[in-house]
């Protein structure tokens, strides 16, 4: 088999990627609570009026981005188990083919 026949899958950087969506997500979700923190440095009622439709306007783009992150993390969970699971049955294959062929 040559180098090119062969699938590399680097665990390492699906768990790391993994986390980052997490936090990623986390981040996201924890921004609502620090709105109110900021409400009172608008002043002036036509600025806090504006600025209250962009903290809107960012709250819809957010939602979107956070529902994309999940989709994400979850499609980055589920190649994970998937490629650590194909490891385990080729490992297990080898081990029974080596031990029906006297480990040869």
């Amino acid at each position: 088999m040559g180098e090119h026949d062969r699938l590399l899958v680097d665990f390492t950087l699906l768990e790391s990627s993994k986390k980052n969506l997490n936090d990623i997500k986390r981040a996201l979700k924890d921004i609502e609570k620090h709105r109110a923190d900021i409400h009172d440095i608008w002043g002036h009622d036509s600025i806090a009026g504006k600025m209250e439709d962009f903290v809107n306007n960012w709250d819809n783009y957010r939602r979107e981005l956070l529902e994309n992150v999940e989709d994400l993390g979850k499609q980055v969970e589920t190649s994970l188990k998937s490629f650590e699971k194909l490891d385990i049955d080729l490992k297990n294959v080898a081990e029974k083919k080596n031990g029906k062929n006297g480990g040869s």
